[in-house]
């Protein structure tokens, strides 16, 4: 898959491919340029790492190289879920002598479509960035559905080389879905417009069920991801026991004495017990983030907590529907901070 040159590579065209072994290297150069140390995963510096990652099918590395095999562009798919083949699209990169050749576009296809295929993906999370809408587009091209907004994720450190970010960056929430699949979904009262709205146009029938329960027995069980650079905590929730408010006050203080200034918190929406757990949450000072649909086990709904206030004004929102999220999600957030 050969044809866009670049410069310096007089006849030569940039090949756009699956990784390669002798890859690794000039990825972590790449990254290196690109990003300086501020990239949040540190996978991408480490050459041998990379390669195991990808040998273990948990990284699916797109490469962008010259016919003399010097990497100039990279793009990656990363498992999240092996049971249900659910992937994140993630660490884009392009040398900046060869930007403006359209690399980056056909890497990222590389990645949706043909990686994805190979793989058997059966969801494909992506998360593109706001601090300009080249992505959003390249995205929509794909049947990209806008899921919501993930505020304040990316660090300022990440885009040292960017003059389009100024401080912490928010990106998209969304999700190519190959394979659709019926769901139940317990909604939260309050959110019962906005999730009606990001649900509309996705795939697969969803059967909405609203509960007041509480539960009355039982542990509350999550995992917690923190991204040290990123100042990030993920806490995916697997069951909400009884003493859920305790569980996400112990979680929070912990991650604060790591620095971390933006939290994550998915709630299973097959749980009966998720709009109880959104009033806590909304309670403690979070608000709305999005849903993540078509895992077997049920969809996800996000919410989020942030430091500081974002840069609102700053966010660029391409589509009419990501500008309607990012309203009904600002909304919230006052809603939430404000009172």
């Amino acid at each position: 898959m050969s044809e866009t040159l670049g410069p310096d590579t007089g006849a030569q065209p940039i090949e756009i491919d699956f990784f390669r072994i002798e890859d690794a290297p000039g990825i972590a150069r790449l990254f290196h340029e690109v990003y300086g140390e501020g990239y949040p995963i540190r996978t991408y510096y480490l050459p041998d790492q990379l390669i195991e990652e990808n040998a273990a099918g948990r990284i699916i590395s797109s490469v962008a190289r010259t016919r003399t095999g010097e990497v100039v562009g990279h793009d990656a798919l990363i498992l999240l879920d092996p049971a249900d083949q659910i992937y994140e699209n993630a660490a884009g990169a392009v040398l900046s002598a060869y930007r403006g050749y359209r690399i980056f576009p056909r890497l990222f296809r590389h990645s949706i479509v043909d990686a994805s295929k190979r793989f058997g993906v059966v969801t494909l999370i992506g998360e593109p960035v706001c601090n300009h809408p080249h992505l959003q587009k390249m995205c929509l091209e794909l049947n990209f559905i806008e899921l919501g907004l993930e505020v304040d994720l990316m660090p300022a450190t990440a885009y040292t080389t960017d003059p389009s970010a100024s401080g912490r960056v928010s990106v998209l929430q969304g999700c190519f879905i190959y394979k659709p699949t019926a769901q139940n979904a317990y909604i939260p009262l309050i959110y019962r417009d906005e999730l009606e709205y990001l649900y509309t146009g996705l795939e697969g029938e969803r059967t909405f069920v609203y509960s007041t329960d509480s539960p009355a027995e039982g542990n509350t069980r999550g995992s917690v991801k923190v991204f040290d650079l990123a100042q990030v905590a993920r806490i995916a929730m697997n069951s909400i026991g009884p003493d859920f408010e305790s569980f996400i006050v112990h979680v929070e203080n912990e991650a604060r004495e790591k620095g971390v200034q933006v939290f994550q918190v998915w709630l299973p929406l097959s749980s009966p017990f998720a709009p109880m757990g959104t009033d806590i949450l909304r309670g403690q000072g979070f608000f709305l983030g999005g849903i993540l649909p078509c895992r077997a086990d049920g969809d996800g709904l996000m919410m989020q907590k942030v430091s500081q206030e974002p840069q609102w004004e700053g966010m660029v929102l391409h589509s009419e529907r990501a500008k309607k999220i990012g309203e009904m999600i600002r909304h919230d957030w006052k809603c939430v901070t404000k009172g």
